[in-house]
């Protein structure tokens, strides 16, 4: 689409706009006009794709037009985005008149509003608008502000000193180099004032679910270089378009998704071409879009897509902003990125619902059925992944000190950037690892991991914690305590010459006073009252049995040097003795681990009860 091309649905002013907010859009415009009113100059909104950004600041045109009768500009940095926001703004607002700025268009002096392209009106010469002077500031794709000709934007028409509300609409609030644009004093932005998680916009049945496939590669990323934070260009390119990595993709593709419409990602132009090759030399009908094209041939190829005449879109560059088409339902991530502001959007392609499907369903369960009900239940998404070095296991939101690894779906909505899907949605994986508590989910993630792997880990996490000192507990005491129920604790003591299998326990009764019993086979000792108080009762209890069996401290001591050794052979035998199954064995990495399992089946707490057999 060029400039001057205007969209077929160009609506008439004066028409009564018939599009009415969602309940998160109202949020989120009473956020804005909150944040306006206290102050505040430079604002985020963050919202999935798909979940109507575009709507909503064209509802804040006609209010700040109406509440503080102030004009409004609207930059956006492709010509599509213009012309889209300003029709936009004509349905929601239609008393305003809209004028675009771009290219050979330029808005009328009457006009209220004003669409402007970034081109034109942040070059450091621009001569356009002289004229205008808004009060209002909406950056479309807002997670471009570090760019020159958007920083010419906001210092041009006084967002900096504060005579124009600058709000910044986008997928994703950090920058491309994975730099926050909030935050901080430095940052352009003073606050995220509403923020719309993908996971939510999924549960609420405003988006398509995603389901993540993974496709390992041999390719080795460990040596392209890193340029603001992604990817070296040219080097990826040569590293990636290789005919074997992109068949193994295709194949991979052909396997899931040959009847879906797709978009796929590629690092640059002959990247894009030889893989739109690859898929016609298959008889899969496929073109290739980049931005060196000129706009006609551009739009051209957009609409035979978007009429489904074509089936594989692969593009550089193009189909990330600003694209919609509903009936996208597969992703193909051939191009590696580091940003995750760039995969948020390349990723975001595919998650919009079919047109009509939602629309007047009253709640998150109707419209979720309706979805699923649909010719577009989910969308697929398939990350190509390579070597890509020693990186740690980060994900979007953690500190920029860690060195990231390729951003793929899973990352999207917290889980780990290596984290295998396996096919299943983004939103039942972590709805699962939610369940399992904090604590569990730091443990959870200490290695790579699959969908599959989660209830086998899950159950190494309980046996790791039943070896462990008990939450609840650990601060109060130094010694080794097992937990044997609620409210009851055991410390095996070893043995003397004169007395063996000695053992503290801890136990509560019904109005929650705690007790200490030591016995052993020599005798048993009367119980000792500690109290109500956890912290009081552990310091009680230790001092306790350091007056009463002394030479057992070294043995009983948490932090004791032996714990943290290798099992030793006599301890896998006794437990093998024990007959504990061989993967709980090896779960035990250390002599404290393998001293705790041995005691709790001493005691009868051994892994029995948790390991049923799982209905077939």
């Amino acid at each position: 689409m060029s400039f001057a091309d205007p969209p077929s649905d160009l609506v008439v002013p004066g028409e009564v706009p018939s599009i009415v907010l969602r309940d998160y859009q109202e949020k989120a415009k009473s956020a804005v006009l909150a944040a306006r009113d206290r102050g505040l100059h430079r604002v985020m909104v963050v919202m999935p794709t798909g979940t109507g950004k575009t709507t909503l600041f064209a509802s804040l045109v006609d209010e700040f037009d109406r509440i503080y009768n102030e004009s409004s500009l609207v930059v956006a940095h492709r010509s599509e985005l213009l012309h889209q926001a300003a029709n936009r703004i004509r349905l929601m607002a239609p008393r305003l008149s809209v004028g675009i700025e771009g290219g050979p268009l330029r808005a009328d002096e009457e006009s209220r509003v004003v669409v402007a392209g970034v081109q034109s009106v942040g070059r450091p010469d621009s001569k356009r608008l002289p004229w205008f002077h808004p009060g209002l500031l909406i950056m479309d794709e807002g997670h471009h502000a570090p760019a020159d000709t958007w920083q010419n934007v906001l210092r041009r028409f006084g967002s900096y000193e504060g005579t124009c509300f600058t709000l910044a609409v986008t997928a994703t609030d950090h920058r491309m180099d994975n730099r926050p644009l909030h935050g901080s004093e430095e940052a352009i932005f003073e606050d995220v004032v509403f923020r719309y998680q993908l996971r939510q916009a999924v549960a609420d049945g405003w988006l398509v679910d995603l389901r993540g496939y993974r496709v390992a590669t041999g390719t080795d990323l460990s040596k392209v270089k890193k340029v603001r934070g992604d990817f070296h260009q040219a080097e990826l390119a040569r590293a990636v378009n290789t005919e074997e990595r992109n068949f193994t993709a295709f194949m991979h593709w052909s396997d899931i998704a040959k009847d879906r419409r797709t978009i796929v990602f590629c690092v640059d132009v002959q990247h894009a071409k030889d893989v739109a090759e690859l898929y016609r030399s298959h008889h899969i009908a496929a073109e290739h879009v980049d931005g060196t094209m000129k706009a006609d041939v551009r739009a051209g190829i957009m609409r035979r897509f978007g009429r489904g005449d074509t089936q594989v879109l692969v593009n550089v560059d193009v189909a990330t902003e600003g694209f919609d088409v509903p009936h996208v339902s597969c992703v193909l991530m051939l191009r590696p990125t580091q940003s995750w502001g760039l995969y948020a959007q390349m990723a975001g392609r595919g998650v919009r619902t079919l047109p009509g499907i939602v629309e007047g369903s009253p709640n998150p369960i109707s419209r979720r059925r309706a979805i699923d009900e649909s010719d577009k239940p989910d969308c697929i998404v398939i990350d190509v992944v390579d070597l890509a070095g020693k990186f740690s296991l980060v994900g979007p939101d953690d500190k920029e000190d860690k060195k990231p690894i390729p951003a793929t779906v899973a990352g999207l909505v917290g889980l780990p950037a290596d984290f295998d899907l396996q096919g299943h949605s983004i939103f039942e994986a972590a709805t699962m690892v939610d369940d399992v508590g904090p604590l569990k989910r730091a443990q959870l993630f200490r290695r790579p991991m699959s969908f599959d792997d989660i209830d086998t880990v899950l159950t190494e996490v309980d046996l790791l914690r039943e070896l462990s000192i008990p939450e609840e507990i650990v601060g109060h005491t130094a010694l080794a305590w097992l937990k044997t129920g609620e409210g009851e604790y055991a410390l095996p003591c070893g043995s003397s010459g004169f007395e063996r299998d000695r053992l503290a326990r801890i136990s509560v009764d019904v109005l929650g006073r705690y007790s200490l019993t030591l016995s052993s086979t020599m005798m048993e000792y009367p119980p000792l009252p500690l109290g109500e108080d956890l912290a009081k009762v552990f310091d009680e209890a230790d001092r306790f049995i350091r007056m009463t069996w002394s030479d057992c401290v070294q043995i009983v001591r948490a932090d004791a040097r032996w714990r943290e050794q290798p099992p030793t052979d006599r301890q896998v035998d006794t437990l093998r003795r024990m007959s504990v199954p061989e993967d709980v064995i090896a779960l035990c990495a250390t002599a404290g681990q393998a001293r705790s399992l041995i005691e709790q089946h001493k005691l009868g707490n051994g892994r029995k009860r948790r390991r049923a057999e799982k209905p077939a």
